[in-house]
């Protein structure tokens, strides 16, 4: 009885993953090539999170925090 129920729950499994693809891909228009009315508008700024320099922070701010939280005074209690 356990090897059914190791099986049904396979079997849900992998019926829902296929339903969720299926939903997934049904978002997606085939048509991508013509045009149906829509209009497509394109801009050249760039967002805050796209410069290097933000992302330099960021990293030397983590490592910052890091250390200071790993440190705990640096001295030993020997």
């Amino acid at each position: 009885m356990k090897r059914m129920s190791n099986w049904f729950k396979g079997l849900s499994v992998a019926l829902t993953s296929l339903a969720w693809t299926g939903l997934a891909l049904a978002q997606t228009d085939p048509s991508s090539g013509t045009t149906s009315g829509t209009t497509t508008t394109t801009t050249t700024s760039t967002a805050w999170y796209g410069n290097w320099w933000v992302w330099a922070v960021g990293v030397a701010v983590f490592l910052v925090v890091v250390i200071a939280l790993t440190n705990r005074g640096g001295r030993s209690s020997a």
